[in-house]
């Protein structure tokens, strides 16, 4: 099973799959890729 997840930063608000962080409901996979993305995001910061 593949799933693509796009994490999109339109003007300093960030969108999971066209649905707006903060104001969208996402589903469990969304905030999986969700997590990852901000650990290695994270971890390329040091």
């Amino acid at each position: 099973m593949k799933v693509t997840i796009i994490i999109e930063n339109v003007g300093g608000i960030f969108f999971i799959n066209h649905k707006r962080l903060g104001h969208d409901k996402l589903s469990d996979m969304e905030i999986t890729a969700l997590n990852e993305f901000i650990k290695e995001y994270k971890a390329n910061q040091k």
